[in-house]
């Protein structure tokens, strides 16, 4: 994998991701309390045995860009409400934000 930046810090965690769209960041993130600098890679592996689908805050299973089972996406991000997920059923990814 190839960054946009150099790597300072890394938040990884564990995010359910259901049939409404859930934004792609950790809370530290979206309220901004995290003070090592901004996030400019997102990656995304979806754990689950559900296909999740990402896209803006509007995706739907209908209009989504799949991502299957067992899959890793990474994103070049600006900000923390650039992506968001959403499933036909309860499931879970894994996230890690990389920020300067």
């Amino acid at each position: 994998m190839q960054f946009i930046n150099d790597i300072n810090n890394v938040v990884t965690l564990l995010l359910e991701v259901g049939t409404t769209a859930t934004i792609a960041a950790s809370q530290g993130c979206v309220d901004k309390s995290r003070r090592s600098g901004s996030r400019h890679t997102l990656e995304i592996y979806n754990k689950g045995t559900e296909t999740v689908f990402f896209g803006g805050d509007d995706v739907t299973v209908e209009s989504g860009i799949p991502i299957k089972a067992g899959e890793l996406r990474t994103f070049p991000v600006n900000s923390e409400r650039a992506i968001y997920l959403v499933a036909g059923a309860d499931t879970a990814v894994v996230i890690a934000e990389y920020s300067v």
